[in-house]
């Protein structure tokens, strides 16, 4: 009941880009790197890079891949229902304004350009109000690649704010890159509904040609928005090699 009740408070109390994903929940703040000045953050993890021109996963292979309950402790995982992905790649429709601020509102909306070749969601939630909605998107050759310079631009360009069709979205301020992945960017920024401002955190992360988009709000804590680094690793762990 007070999953249902966070999920129904969120989809009512965000910004359309922000409904355009299902949220879920992990626990705990991200700590910040070393800033580089650049926005990267300083990334020192030792695996091994997985190659950005391997095929794209197919839909089977996204499913399995997705979280599942008991795979992190504390976090209750339901799966995003077809329809209702569906339901909410529609409202990614036109160009953000700037338009350059676009790639801000596909990840909301579980979607990017160029298109993804498979999608999956879930949502997860825990006691403590942070909500997270995780998606991964299978691409091909390269193409996942140039989804994060797209995004990493318009973190960079978009910084006084950009509208969609339905919204308008503020302080858009890049955080230190994520330490999992071959690559990835993580950004916050504000949305706002009948005056007031909502803080929502991304995480976008490569592994090879398959990208995981994790994006964090707070019912309880708007200080306390990004997404868990040990549910980014737990979902990064169950990609294929």
């Amino acid at each position: 009941m007070l999953h249902k009740l966070r999920k129904t408070l969120l989809t009512a109390a965000l910004p359309p880009l922000a409904a355009a994903m299902l949220v879920g929940c992990s626990s705990g703040e991200d700590t910040p790197k070393k800033d580089t000045g650049d926005g990267r953050g300083g990334k020192t993890s030792s695996a091994p890079a997985k190659d950005a021109s391997q095929p794209p996963l197919g839909k089977a292979a996204v499913k399995k891949a997705l979280l599942r309950n008991g795979d992190v402790r504390g976090l209750d995982v339901e799966p995003v229902p077809g329809d209702e992905a569906a339901a909410r790649l529609a409202l990614a429709g036109p160009d953000a304004k700037p338009a350059v601020c676009t790639p801000l509102v596909h990840m909301a909306a579980h979607t990017s350009e160029p298109a993804p070749k498979s999608r999956g969601a879930i949502t997860a939630s825990s006691k403590d109000g942070l909500v997270t909605s995780i998606s991964l998107m299978g691409h091909e050759s390269g193409d996942a690649a140039r989804v994060i310079d797209d995004v990493r631009t318009a973190v960079k360009k978009c910084g006084d704010g950009f509208r969609d069709d339905v919204g308008k979205y503020e302080n858009v301020v890049a955080l230190p890159d994520p330490e999992q992945g071959d690559e990835g960017v993580s950004y916050r920024m504000k949305g706002t509904m009948d005056g007031e401002l909502m803080p929502l955190t991304f995480t976008v992360v490569r592994s090879g040609s398959t990208l995981a988009v994790f994006f964090g709000t707070n019912l309880v804590d708007q200080e306390k928005t990004a997404p868990d680094p040990e549910v980014i690793r737990a979902q990064l762990a169950k990609l294929p090699d």
